[in-house]
């Protein structure tokens, strides 16, 4: 009976009749940048104009606002597009000019590939590049001597400095450092050597000395000395996974140069032929996540670290290789020095250059700036709309804690949407498993990380038609697009997520915590640093975005329109003088600040020249005007925050944004339970409302209750489920009892139901079922191996008296496996995807016979494995590793013969091979199960 709850509450209330304001306009019909966008692959060439044509009209009819290129290999035969030639070039003008005519969005990555900024023009001059260095033991003296080379790659080289240290025994190298030393997994030595530290006027630089062929001539004081040949080579990292017309080496992220020639080789074509709908339609450039590695030298980065951090870094260099330099304190503030500066460069020279260079011509900057050495908290400065990325089932932990960094840092720096990678999946999750309904929770959780605009993982291109599933990216992703057999009935699901989205990006994200993090801790920070009370949502800032925050009327707050009431101070941490400047003159006006003392100095000026006023700030905050991390609770008590929302159920999430017209809060339940709860909100003396995305239905609550500024109401929530909670208008009463709308009579629809089978899938035209059950129970293979669209159609009868004016009438359809499209009479009901799968139909009963139809579609897994009992007739590899066996060997002969697809006898074809969905356990429940049922409400 609870399951009907909500929508029970939203036809029982009154519903909003003045005038709309622009919030309820954008609730009820959502602007384009509300709606989800699409990552549009195109795989090895395999790509026409007819499927380019039929994708984008699909994404328009569905109510996706646009899509973006990502020209990818990933386990496919190659077709006849290739990369960079005329025809490749060809074909993404003609998706532009039909994007242009469907008034779409189209973006394209900013490289061939996925990750991350490459291609085979690059050299290794300008691609990225790490330090490497070679050693040779001399005795003091006039000394000649021929340096070995240090290894490298690609055939390329450059010294960069020859220098001199005291032999004070041999810097051991450990075994994964040696690792490190074949590609950089970090930017500095894993960790210091314990030999006798070396003072940095005994590192002599003898760069001078030394010759082309590597030979060193120089006088050099008595002793024992340890010559270190310093230079630097290519990473060798590459993009990837791309043609092999598209194969080449990353552009160096530390120069401006490098980036602007990347730029201009792999879109400035594009960009050129778009012509007028360069920065319209085309309207973006992507960046996903990053997978080259780590960089941590350039051709220049001695100049470069001394404009960024003030003082030389020659005599410290040879802390590069694991040698303590002046003292073990010294030489760590020095690597930590050489981080700061490898994330600033990679901030201005890569991001800044790539922005600058799009915004010149109109576009936009989408980037998921994460991964291996990339900040989201530095990194997105220079881009336009901040992504991140969520996976199927659903992630929890520290994936929350991920996106919360990207919302944060959007916020800090005022980026009104926050984008995401959305329901990207492994093998085990993906394999057409996903349905709108399974999806609901993972998005919902999203939502309230602080994520408000979905870019769905993936739609792939499908370049043929009459083969379906058809062409899926490899192993990965969720299976969005026209051949999925749900597909058909995604437009309310896409609907949903539009309202959600549009009232996400409205106003600000209202959290009273904000917890001060470190570059230092990186993307992969612990969730269990990031632990609120109960009630209070946070944010996540840096040292660096101090200076722009003022104190003022109990609240932090920043110009992008970013506040919030406490910061937290994570620990163990370092902080540099300006942090603790800045913290200074917080707390000196008022400001709350919590967490514990910093172990030390972070940078080597810091630790040099600032050391007694370091110590001075220091104990001035901590003398008790920064309070205890374990005290939090108690400063939040004492400064009456009291928690902003209280659900009484620990599965229910939420988001909190204020907003010109008022505040609005997005609760999910996350649990397979329903829940009845009493929602506590920190809203004042305002009415609220219930807005339901599912069916954009909104109304005053019918009850509620408002004490010294809190208001409680009694919420159902069916599992999974959700509302929006609007507070806007001022309570008229203090509390309000409103009598339920209870459920007068509950009238079974028992069939016996005729159904009819969508045809060319192997199931018999139509049967007569009796009773509702899986199609899976079926003897008959046809239909217990069916995936597509089966239409049941029943009568009933009412009488008279059943039918009464002004009475509410839902049909309950039960348990619906997966999607359902409704017609009563004739007339178009709706289409269900999630719980509960219920629909209004009072307005289209009537007296005696009434005609009741339901399209179910359910899940192409079934007909795949029951295709495993037919005869093959595409190879597919079954050698290699879990990435490669069940990739399509070869393209089947038939692939683009009409004629020839019509005499295959499978009825469902993909270009990978899942061999673990063989074998009827794997099946999965399919159809109308029922029970269905009438349920009229009294009027």
């Amino acid at each position: 009976m609870r399951r009907l709850m909500l929508t029970l509450i939203l036809a029982g209330a009154i519903l909003n009749t003045h005038a709309a304001t622009p919030l309820e306009a954008g609730f009820a019909r959502p602007p384009k940048q509300a709606h989800p966008l699409a990552w549009w692959h195109w795989i090895n060439g395999n790509i026409t104009k007819e499927g380019i044509r039929a994708d984008l009209e699909d994404m328009k009819r569905v109510g996706i606002a646009g899509a973006q290129i990502l020209d990818v290999e990933i386990y496919l035969p190659p077709g006849p597009v290739r990369y960079g030639t005329d025809a490749w070039y060809e074909h993404v003008q003609y998706a532009m000019r039909t994007a242009h005519e469907l008034d779409l969005e189209l973006d394209i990555a900013n490289a061939p590939g996925w990750s991350a900024s490459a291609g085979p023009w690059i050299t290794p001059d300008r691609s990225m590049k790490q330090y490497v260095w070679s050693e040779m033991e001399v005795e003091g003296g006039d000394v000649t001597v021929t340096l070995p080379e240090p290894p490298s790659r690609e055939g390329f080289y450059r010294d960069a400095l020859v220098l001199a240290v005291p032999a004070n025994g041999p810097a051991p190298v450990p075994e994964e450092e040696l690792k490190r030393l074949e590609r950089p997994t970090s930017p500095t030595p894993i960790r210091l050597a314990d030999n006798e530290p070396i003072a940095p006027e005994q590192v002599l630089d003898l760069t001078a000395s030394v010759n082309s062929d590597g030979v060193l001539h120089a006088p050099i004081p008595k002793g024992r000395w340890t010559i270190l040949r310093f230079g630097f080579t290519t990473t060798g990292a590459k993009n990837h996974p791309v043609q092999p017309e598209a194969h080449g080496l990353e552009c160096d992220k530390f120069d401006a140069d490098a980036a602007t020639f990347q730029f201009g080789r792999a879109l400035g074509r594009i960009i050129r032929d778009a012509g007028p709908l360069a920065g319209e339609t085309f309207a973006g450039i992507l960046f996903d996540s990053f997978e080259a590695g780590f960089q941590n030298w350039t051709d220049t980065m001695p100049e470069k670290f001394e404009r960024l951090k003030g003082y030389d870094m020659v005599p410290f260099i040879p802390a590069l290789t694991g040698r303590t330099i002046a003292s073990r304190e010294e030489s760590e503030a020095f690597l930590r020095d050489f981080r700061s500066v490898t994330r600033e460069l990679i901030l201005d020279e890569y991001f800044g250059t790539m922005q600058r260079l799009a915004h010149e011509h109109g576009l936009k900057v989408y980037a998921e700036a994460q991964g291996g050495p990339l900040d989201p908290l530095i990194c997105n400065e220079r881009v336009d709309v901040p992504m991140n990325e969520f996976w199927m089932p659903r992630d929890g932990g520290n994936r929350v804690v991920r996106l919360k960094q990207v919302a944060s840092v959007a916020q800090l720096l005022g980026k009104p949407i926050v984008g995401a990678e959305a329901f990207t999946a492994r093998p085990e999750e993906g394999r057409w498993l996903a349905t709108p309904a399974t999806m609901k929770a993972p998005g919902d959780l999203a939502f309230t990380a602080g994520i408000n605009r979905f870019i769905f993982h993936t739609y792939i291109h499908q370049p043929y038609e009459g083969i379906a599933p058809g062409f899926t990216l490899g192993r990965y992703g969720t299976h969005f697009g026209r051949l999925n057999t749900w597909w058909p009935f995604a437009k309310p699901w896409m609907d949903y997520l539009a309202r959600c989205q549009f009232l996400l990006q409205q106003g600000e994200t209202v959290a009273d915590i904000s917890f001060m993090s470190n570059p230092e801790f990186g993307y992969g920070v612990a969730a269990k640093y990031f632990v609120s009370p109960e009630g209070y949502d946070y944010t996540i800032c840096y040292p660096r975005h101090l200076a722009e925050m003022t104190w003022e009327d109990g609240a932090f707050h920043r110009p992008s329109g970013w506040t919030s009431r406490v910061l937290v101070l994570l620990s163990p941490w370092r902080a540099n003088i300006a942090t603790l400047r800045e913290l200074k003159r917080l707390v000196d006006q008022g400001a709350l600040v919590v967490g514990a003392r910093p172990v030390g100095p972070n940078g080597l000026l810091e630790l040099r020249d600032h050391g007694s006023e370091w110590e001075m700030l220091a104990d001035y905050l901590w003398s008790g005007r920064v309070q205890r991390r374990e005290a939090l609770e108690e400063v939040l008590e004492k400064a009456g925050i009291g928690p902003d929302f209280v659900a009484g159920a620990q599965d229910v999430y939420f988001i909190h944004r204020a907003t010109n017209e008022g505040d609005l809060y997005f609760l999910t339940n996350q649990s397979s339970d329903e829940v009845s709860c009493q929602a506590d909100f920190r809203a004042g003396n305002y009415l609220p409302e219930l807005w339901d995305a599912v069916t954009g239905q909104t109304c005053d609550a019918p009850s509620y209750e408002i004490r010294e500024g809190r208001v409680q109401l009694p919420l159902e929530l069916s599992p999974f489920g959700s509302i929006f909670v609007v507070f806007r208008r001022p309570a008229t009463a203090p509390s309000v009892r409103a009598a339920s709308k209870e459920i007068l009579a509950s009238v079974n629809v028992p069939g016996p139901w005729e159904v009819a089978f969508q045809p060319d899938r192997g199931a018999p035209d139509t049967i007569r079922m009796d009773q509702l059950v899986s199609w899976t129970t079926s003897p008959d293979p046809g239909m217990r191996y069916f995936s597509g669209i089966s239409t049941y159609t029943a009568q009933f009868d009412l009488s008279a008296e059943r039918i009464q004016s002004g009475q509410t009438v839902y049909l309950d359809l039960g348990k619906v496996c997966d999607v359902a499209e409704v017609t009563l009479n004739g007339l178009p009901v709706g289409i269900v995807w999630t719980s509960p799968f219920a629909l209004d139909v009072s307005d289209l009963l009537r007296s005696g016979a009434n005609t009741l139809q339901v399209a179910v579609a359910n899940r192409w897994v079934n007909r795949i494995i029951g295709d495993e009992n037919l005869p093959a007739d595409a190879l597919y590899a079954e050698d290699g590793s879990k990435f490669t066996i069940g990739r399509l060997a070869d393209l089947p002969p038939w692939l683009n013969d009409p004629r020839a697809i019509k005499k295959r006898k499978r009825f469902s074809f993909a270009t990978w091979h899942f061999s673990d969905l063989a074998g009827d356990s794997n099946l999965i429940e399919s159809g109308l199960l029922g029970p269905v049922r009438l349920e009229f409400l009294r009027p």
